[in-house]
């Protein structure tokens, strides 16, 4: 009966180890299903992520090539309107006479702030040689003139620009 016994605990033992690693095993195929499922959730995720950013980028290029091609079409025209004022202002007979030096200096100075802050820290002083209060030349009543379509024109591009920016940002927040 001893031996009996002995082999019944043997074979009860034999079991419980078979039951032991079959569990480790099912512990370690359920851990890499897991790991497996994961993954491809993650890989999942990156794909709409990037699907999301190519249309966001299709989106912001449709918008860059739209407002390029709408500030092209008013520099043309502001080029237009200033081929045309130059034609009636050469005939002109008080295109010489010179805007008042105190104004013409505001302008220059005017201009130099705005250039300045247009650039880096670094580079602030546009042109070091012009920080005099005196103009280098005189502006005329028909120079100013033919400045102002120009500028008119670069408003005009630059709120074009904020424009689809605005429009852009609007988008992205309904997203």
């Amino acid at each position: 009966m001893k031996a009996e016994s002995l082999i019944a605990a043997f074979i009860i033992g034999l079991i419980v180890i078979a039951i032991l690693v079959c569990s480790g095993a099912a512990y370690s195929y359920k851990a890499a299903i897991d790991q497996k499922n994961e993954a491809v959730g993650q890989i999942a995720l990156q794909g709409t992520v990037i699907q999301a950013q190519q249309g966001q980028q299709a989106m912001f290029n449709e918008q860059a090539k739209k407002t390029s091609s709408e500030n092209q079409a008013v520099q043309v025209n502001s080029d237009n309107v200033v081929v045309k004022y130059r034609e009636t202002l050469r005939v002109e007979k008080t295109c010489d006479y010179a805007v008042p030096a105190d104004i013409a200096n505001g302008l220059l100075q005017y201009t130099n702030r705005l250039r300045a802050s247009a650039v880096s820290g670094a580079a602030s002083k546009p042109n070091g040689s012009s920080n005099s209060s005196s103009a280098s030349g005189k502006l005329t009543y028909c120079q100013a003139v033919l400045w102002i379509n120009p500028l008119l024109a670069a408003i005009e591009q630059a709120n074009n620009q904020l424009y689809a920016i605005r429009r852009l940002q609007s988008k992205g927040q309904k997203e």
